[in-house]
């Protein structure tokens, strides 16, 4: 699949819900930040990364990311190339 899908950062922003419970359990910074969660919340480096530059169905942009030994590197163009792509972004702690 060539496309960005559901589950992608396309996804919309935290509802209001969301970030009202986030602010109940606290400024979400570590002690010892000069920033607040507040201050990063408005700061215009976080507003355009909460804009969506793709939309389901476009093509995932091409980028480049390191092995793990970071002795080379593995490029999105090559692998389309070669076979379908899953992308898969997350946490699994």
């Amino acid at each position: 699949m060539r496309t960005v899908g559901r589950g992608s950062p396309v996804d919309e922003p935290w509802s209001v819900a969301g970030q009202i419970v986030a602010q109940v359990r606290g400024n979400g910074t570590p002690d010892d930040s000069p920033l607040t969660l507040q201050d990063v919340m408005a700061s215009a480096e976080y507003r355009d990364l909460m804009t969506a530059k793709v939309s389901e169905g476009d093509l995932a942009p091409d980028f480049d990311l390191p092995s793990l030994d970071g002795e080379r590197t593995t490029r999105l163009a090559d692998l389309r190339a070669e076979r379908p792509v899953a992308l898969v972004f997350g946490s699994y702690t």
